[in-house]
């Protein structure tokens, strides 16, 4: 926790990640019960809603590697406060709730590759595995006190009140990021030149190709999120036809994943720097993995989550693993980009499995489903193994790196 003290910054993008990410969770179980009663079909719907747009990730890197990222996340955050607002206020339908999903879910994603390209800004390098690990405590949230506060409000006020809770997050996650100060973009390496938007993405998508360590990234995930995300449907009707259990039961299990996610966070802001990122992004998927499995066999709602507890730790490391993976082999200049093409791959491989996941659930049931996502995650998990770089060993293509304000 000392970052959060010494980096005053990086502090600010902390607690706006935290607030926004609490109140992501308190909408998305919102959503998630609100579908329900449709079946798995309007499940896979509304998931497949939050995920599509996040295929522009591409085209969001470019745009953060151009724009100045303070301005661009307090826009995204402001905006999507907007959005839920309006689903508090309107109480729409499911076909009209939709496009409402899809707007904010395009929003998040034009956000979320400059959180993580700040981060090489606002914090020095030797501490960076921390600073993103502090970053997944900081998400983690939304599946630990979402989950919770989400279905009781839901029970509550309906889906009003988590929704209008949701806004208010963003809002305030807006307000803390105007403090961060200007993050403007970094010079290019031909300043005079005009280069066009499309072309940013489409050198960005180049870069990515070539260098091995994306390419293994993007590949990676999109096969392993394909058979990981199906458990975002199956847990449902896991616990609804399988355990037999009320929707504060789907909740609490829902929260023992984020609860895996902070125990393994708080973990990982003291141990992260003390192995290689890749040991953290091997352990973590095979983790996960086997955690997936556990809560398909469970034979109860206590070893559901001990199964997703497990899991959620194992994608914290992951992640953590993956973000400074990414962090240490791309020029700065470029992070942007190489995060909006990994984490683009990644939520084409959720809306995949969010489509098929539907049909997997009625035709072999909750636990099946979540046997054959984990076992298929096991499997793909070999595609991301990484040897780790010889120590001291200077990446190509780094030396235009910078530290902005708050380092």
């Amino acid at each position: 926790m000392t970052l959060l003290r010494d980096l005053p910054l990086f502090r600010y993008l902390w607690l706006s990640k935290a607030i926004s990410s609490t109140g992501t969770g308190i909408g998305l179980i919102a959503l998630v019960l609100f579908a329900a009663s449709s079946g798995p079909g309007a499940v896979s719907l509304v998931l497949a809603c939050t995920a599509l747009p996040l295929l522009a990730s591409p085209l969001a890197g470019a745009v953060a590697d151009r724009v100045d990222q303070r301005r661009l996340l307090a826009g995204c955050e402001a905006g999507q406060g907007i959005v839920y607002g309006v689903m508090a206020l309107a109480k729409p339908s499911l076909p009209a709730l939709l496009p409402l999903v899809i707007l904010a879910s395009l929003l998040a994603t034009f956000g979320s590759p400059a959180g993580k390209s700040a981060v090489s800004r606002l914090v020095p390098a030797e501490h960076r595995s921390r600073a993103n690990a502090l970053l997944g405590l900081a998400v983690n949230l939304q599946i630990v006190a979402g989950p919770a506060i989400g279905g009781f409000l839901a029970g509550l006020t309906r889906t009003s009140g988590a929704f209008g809770v949701n806004a208010a997050s963003f809002a305030i996650s807006a307000l803390l990021l105007t403090r961060l100060g200007p993050l403007p973009p970094l010079e290019r390496q031909a300043p005079k030149a005009k280069v066009g938007l499309l072309a940013d993405t489409t050198s960005g998508l180049r870069s990515a190709r070539e260098n091995p360590v994306v390419r293994r990234l993007f590949l990676g995930l999109l096969v392993f999120v394909t058979f990981a995300a199906v458990d975002n449907v199956a847990l449902v009707f896991l616990v609804q036809r399988a355990l037999h259990g009320p929707t504060a039961e789907y909740g609490i299990i829902s929260a023992m994943f984020g609860a895996g996610m902070v125990a393994a966070s708080l973990a990982l802001t003291v141990k992260a720097n003390r192995m290689p990122a890749a040991f953290w992004l091997t352990g973590g998927v095979a983790t996960g993995a086997v955690g997936m499995i556990l809560t398909g066999i469970s034979p109860s709602v206590a070893v559901a989550c001990a199964g997703q507890a497990m899991a959620g730790a194992g994608n914290t490391a992951a992640l953590v693993g993956i973000d400074t993976l990414i962090q240490e082999r791309v020029p700065t200049r470029m992070l942007g980009r190489a995060f909006g093409t990994v984490y683009g791959g990644a939520q084409l491989a959720s809306a995949l499995s969010y489509i098929t996941a539907g049909p997997l659930v009625a035709l072999t049931g909750p636990r099946a489903t979540l046997v054959i996502g984990g076992t298929g995650a096991l499997a793909a998990g070999f595609v991301l193994r990484f040897r780790p770089a010889p120590a001291g060993a200077k990446q190509p293509g780094l030396n235009d790196e910078i530290h902005g304000p708050g380092c």
